[in-house]
């Protein structure tokens, strides 16, 4: 069971390569930020509409499904967002 099944308020926060939820990783914990992470495999056509696609990835058809604390996320401020503005965070451009 994943901690966003445990019945908290968890918010989801899409879908990560590899490289780019070991960055998240590293400013959420820096925040005091709940979080968790787990690995799914999902299409080359899935990660890339997620800018989750990584070619040079070991597996690059494994993506990370980020959940955040909902009681966390005024912590987190625009942070993420300005780290990845060409995410579109359920936006479309």
């Amino acid at each position: 069971m994943n901690k966003h099944d445990s019945g908290d308020p968890w918010e989801y926060w899409g879908l990560w390569s590899k490289k780019d939820i070991e960055r998240v990783s590293h400013l959420l914990t820096s925040l005091d930020v709940r979080f968790s992470y787990s690995e799914i495999e999902r299409s080359e056509e899935m990660l890339r509409d997620w800018c989750a696609w990584d070619s040079t990835a070991l597996i690059p058809t494994i993506g990370y499904d980020l959940w955040i604390h909902e009681d966390d996320c005024s912590k987190i401020g625009y942070q993420i967002i300005e780290m990845f503005p060409e995410r579109t965070f359920g936006y479309k451009k």
